[in-house]
């Protein structure tokens, strides 16, 4: 049975400890745990974008830092993957995005009505 995962902040890691992104942490669980579906609201309802730039490579001296976390190339590893993955309309008009294109495979949805499902998942989780 799926689980379901809410994100509501679009948090790519840090530099320093280079850890990964909630959406990377959810593609590998999913594989773990045989699936998960994905709801974007919030910040993170930028990561479904389409034609998005990809993240900017941050530059310390000599240093080129390009390891950061893209979260739309993780949006779409969890859309071929099989995983659904849903936008809430009511935070990209927030944002004003309620026009703008998204990634192959997602899917805008009004993510209150998505509650009436939740019994369909083994568990619903917030990250």
């Amino acid at each position: 049975m799926t689980y379901l995962v809410i994100i509501d902040r679009g948090y790519r890691g840090s530099a320093e400890a280079q850890f990964f992104d909630a959406l990377y942490g959810v593609e590998m669980l999913g594989d773990q745990l045989g699936g998960m579906d994905v709801v974007l609201r919030g910040t993170s309802v930028t990561a479904a974008l389409a034609g998005a730039a990809p993240p900017p490579a941050l530059q310390l001296g000599p240093t080129v830092l390009n390891t950061l976390a893209d979260p739309r190339r993780s949006v779409g590893a969890l859309v071929d993957k099989g995983a659904a993955v849903y936008v809430d309309e009511p935070g990209l008009a927030a944002f004003g995005l309620d026009r703008a294109p998204l990634l192959p495979g997602v899917t805008r949805l009004d993510t209150a009505r998505l509650a009436t499902r939740w019994g369909d998942y083994a568990g619903v989780w917030f990250l």
